[in-house]
């Protein structure tokens, strides 16, 4: 009994330990709550806003790298190259960006990476389907981005080949080499002697005239044009290269003092070991094109990708995300030579883009909503301002471009045509058409000029527009499309554009009256078939009837001679019962070199005889008798006449 006691009590006890034991062993081996570890801690060492602005790569290597287990169910986007899409038809990349110094976004990548992608909006790695809206929406933001970067590709394009036409019209100089060439031997030396046979024989016909001044002008017009014609036979493409050299150096000058500013590092501000690399060396021309391109569309982009282009978010980390998405100039280069280089450098895009995007969701998630393609119709509003800005900034940019391009094109079409029209235009009645040749060249030079300048000036104030940081945005696409209307009124293209036809220079610009009543006028004298300007060739005249049309005559009706010549008794009475006594009126002298010229219309009918408004003095009659000493009786005088005018 007592030993069965004894064992009840020992099991007693040992519950009662395994009980104890129980309740106190998890509290007295517990860690403390403050030494449980945090989900994430930033770095201490990450870069500010101007240290992401000056070299974004060393501050994303800072950041915390994503997992290649999680990166397999991210999907980032895949960079493009820059010659990719629409604006890769126009685009080549620029002699500037493969030297060191300051560039620009066009410079490095083109117009690569300007379209949406969504990111982490599927809901596994099994989900390959995506929402329909957020599909449709950032199709339609993208189509407008497409044509945004096509409508900035086309205008940096022309505006570059305008002004270097060392590049644009290379291709041409064979051509004008050989065409003017044989021209000058085919034509020009074989019916040109004709020519001057007849303009042998025009002096002499005019040296009956004993005209000296006319004759001399006849041979010295023949001279100058058989000097100037073979010159430009002799050195075709060196005649074409000397307008363009001459006109490139003036426009330089222009482009280099008004143009958009260089981005010089002044020497005590260098960081570059190489203190070359702080010189921007990129021309006008490009400096441009990297002023359009980020101003239309990469501010445009990153609203749409991160909600804003001045946020705080966007400064950091918008050149990296936009690096991630998009292959530079060199990159692309050493691919194509390259092509097992082509993973490796994409998967580091890649790996980029996830790192930065973990970084902005943790910093801004609101931002992120816009990373990822939720706020998608944001994103068709931000595609939608690019194509307006696109346009109405390459309204007037393209126009003044296509016109230089216009007047260097010009240059060399004349020199291919002036043995043509030199052959003919030998003879100075026939040389309407050389002279016309020569109005287009004219023309051509002003219209570099003035529109060279034009678009300087025009691009330095989108330059100072987009700088300016406290005007919004859309005052800033305003303010562009303004200087452009401007630019347009003051320079008027459509004017220029006609004076490339070879009208006079001096009249288009002095004329007066808007475009559309001149292009009307000349319409209508078009369809009459007359001749447009003294001068120029008229058109046959055989087979028509000639219009007559009375002459205006100058005089008034009671200061011209009698009608009758000669007075007498078969001579009308005046109407005041005189006689007519007038001598004959001289004749008409015609010079023989008066040229015809096409009959105008008179809108007023010739003057003719009227019946004054003068009262009729009273006749009176004076007999004179021989031998009679009296006078004759006095007589009541009239009253004077007073004309009608003089009262």
């Amino acid at each position: 009994m007592a030993r069965a006691r004894a064992r009840i009590t020992a099991l007693l006890l040992a519950l009662g330990v395994l009980a104890a034991a129980t309740i106190g062993w998890p509290g007295l081996t517990a860690t403390p709550a403050y030494a449980a570890p945090v989900a994430y801690q930033a770095p201490t060492d990450l870069c500010t806003t101007p240290e992401w602005q000056a070299d974004f790569r060393a501050c994303v290597k800072k950041l915390q790298q994503v997992a290649e287990s999680e990166a397999t169910c991210l999907n980032p986007p895949t960079p493009t190259a820059p010659d990719s899409g629409m604006a890769g038809w126009f685009a080549s990349r620029p002699e500037a960006s493969k030297l060191p110094g300051p560039k620009g976004y066009y410079s490095d990548y083109g117009y690569a990476g300007y379209s949406y992608s969504t990111y982490k909006i599927e809901s596994g790695c099994a989900t390959t389907l995506l929402h329909p809206d957020y599909k449709f929406t950032n199709t339609v933001a993208n189509g407008e981005f497409m044509i945004a970067t096509a409508i900035i590709g086309a205008s940096n394009a022309l505006r570059e080949r305008a002004w270097d036409p060392g590049t644009m019209w290379g291709w041409a100089d064979p051509l004008v080499d050989q065409a003017t060439k044989a021209i000058y031997q085919k034509v020009f030396s074989v019916f040109g002697i004709v020519t001057l046979c007849v303009v042998g024989l025009y002096l002499l016909w005019r040296s009956r005239q004993s005209d000296m001044s006319t004759a001399m002008t006849t041979a010295g017009w023949a001279l100058v044009v058989m000097v100037a014609v073979t010159a430009l036979a002799a050195w075709p493409v060196k005649s074409a290269n000397l307008a363009d050299g001459a006109l490139v150096s003036t426009l330089g000058v222009v482009h280099d003092a008004v143009g958009p500013a260089s981005k010089d590092v002044p020497p005590g501000r260098c960081a570059m070991p190489n203190p070359d690399a702080c010189t921007d060396k990129r021309p006008p021309a490009v400096r441009a094109s990297d002023t359009a391109t980020e101003g239309m569309l990469y501010r445009n982009w990153l609203r749409g990708v991160l909600g804003s282009a001045d946020s705080e978010t966007a400064r950091k980390y918008g050149a990296a995300l936009y690096d991630a998405k998009s292959l530079s100039w060199e990159e692309a280069e050493k691919i194509r030579a390259n092509p097992q280089t082509r993973e490796a450098t994409i998967n580091a895009k890649k790996q980029q883009w996830m790192t930065v995007a973990a970084q902005i969701e943790r910093e801004d998630p609101e931002a992120y909503e816009y990373l990822k393609g939720v706020r998608d119709m944001d994103r068709v509003g931000a595609g939608f301002i690019a194509v307006l800005a696109a346009l109405l900034f390459a309204m007037f940019d393209l126009t003044a471009s296509l016109l230089v391009l216009l007047g260097f094109l010009i240059f060399r079409w004349a020199v291919i045509a002036a043995p043509i029209l030199g052959t003919v235009g030998l003879l100075r009645p026939a040389s309407a058409g050389l002279r016309r040749l020569g109005n287009a060249v004219v023309a051509a030079l002003f219209n570099i000029a003035i529109f060279g300048t034009g678009a300087a000036i025009y691009l330095f104030a989108v330059d100072l527009i987009m700088s300016t940081a406290t005007l919004p945005g859309w005052l800033q696409v305003v303010l562009v499309w303004l200087c452009g209307v401007v630019g347009w009124l003051l320079l008027r293209p459509y004017r220029r554009i006609t004076q490339l036809g070879g009208k006079d220079s001096s009249e288009a610009v002095s004329s007066a009256g808007s475009w559309h009543r001149r292009f009307f006028r000349d319409m209508r004298t078009a369809a009459r078939l007359d001749v447009a300007e003294p001068g120029g060739t008229a058109e046959p005249s055989v087979g028509r009837r000639r219009t007559v049309v009375a002459e205006q005559p100058k005089m008034r009706p009671e200061a011209r001679p009698d009608p009758v010549p000669g007075g007498g008794r078969d001579a009308p009475d005046r109407p005041d019962g005189r006689k007519s006594t007038g001598a004959p009126a001289p004749a008409e002298e015609r010079s023989p070199e008066r040229r015809p010229v096409a009959p105008r219309p008179r809108r007023r009918q010739p003057a003719s005889w009227t019946e004054p408004d003068v009262p009729d003095e009273k006749t009176s009659f004076v007999i004179y008798r021989p031998g009679s000493t009296e006078g004759a009786p006095p007589e009541q005088k009239a009253p004077p006449r007073i004309r009608s005018e003089a009262r």
